[in-house]
């Protein structure tokens, strides 16, 4: 059974930015879109295994700063090739002003990654 996992401060990402979180051996990229909305999808493209949270986020779709393959952040669809495979998608939430994620099992570890300088 997934569980809720608080991964930050709602405050840790800002609006139209990308953020990479380690929960363990699971990275996850979080986004908050310019309207608000939360996502969170795995870290690695599916083509060559970029971090997606290096990427660019244009309105709901993520933007693999390596080859230029193009998700969707609320379904993992893939929009743009070069990748064929979709992203898998997360459950996010905000509560209380902190961000939580669904994950299958509590993390000992959770991490901020900082790839963006």
């Amino acid at each position: 059974m997934a569980e809720w996992v608080t991964i930050g401060s709602v405050e840790d990402v800002g609006p139209g930015r990308l953020r990479g979180v380690q929960l363990d051996d699971l990275w996850l990229a979080v986004a908050k879109l310019e309207n608000g909305a939360l996502a969170a999808f795995q870290e690695w493209c599916t083509h060559e295994e970029c971090q997606l949270s290096e990427g660019d986020l244009e309105d709901t779709k993520v933007i693999c700063y390596c080859h230029g393959a193009e998700f969707d952040v609320s379904s993992g669809a893939v929009l743009k090739g070069p990748a064929t495979d979709p992203i898998e998608i997360y459950e996010i939430r905000a509560v209380d002003g902190q961000l939580q994620v669904s994950v299958d099992a509590a993390p000992e570890r959770v991490r901020w990654t900082e790839w963006r300088l």
